[in-house]
């Protein structure tokens, strides 16, 4: 009891699933396989000279040694966070290094050396900013006492 455009859906939405239903049962058997060009890369036209796979071991060797080379570059680097060199300048002590030791709890760690002197020139220059809480408490700047319902500012 359907009208001629229902009657004429239903038929439409049988062949759809109908299709649909023949995909998965070809994807799920393999059965695409047998078809001329789906099935694996049995053979290559050619396998090449020994001149070829020499000049690929020798280019597969210098991008493994330059891709080790830009790591141990970007390791060395200096800086901080990802956008490169600090956009408001750099104000260090020159007699500071970088120590790696072993700590039994958090594995290699970095000690730098020399930073107390780092700390105390930016304590005394005028233009780097001071704005760590132990400088603002220095100057009387405090926040102001926590209320109810804010338990972070």
């Amino acid at each position: 009891t359907f009208t001629p455009g229902q009657g004429t859906q239903v038929v439409l939405c049988i062949v759809m699933l109908s299709i649909v239903a023949l995909f998965i049962l070809v994807w799920l058997t393999d059965i695409y396989r047998l078809l001329p060009g789906w099935g694996p890369v049995r053979r290559f036209n050619s396998s090449g000279a020994e001149d070829l796979h020499a000049v690929q071991n020798y280019i597969q060797h210098c991008a493994g040694r330059r891709q080790d080379l830009l790591a141990d570059a970007q390791r060395e680097k200096t800086q901080y966070g990802s956008i490169g060199r600090p956009t408001w300048g750099v104000f260090e002590s020159p007699n500071k290094r970088e120590t790696t030791v072993h700590h039994p709890e958090f594995g290699h760690c970095k000690i730098k050396e020399g930073f107390a002197e780092t700390q105390r020139m930016r304590a005394e220059c005028e233009w780097w900013a001071k704005d760590e809480p132990h400088f603002m408490a220095q100057r009387g700047f405090v926040a102001p006492p926590l209320t109810i319902n804010e338990p972070f500012v």
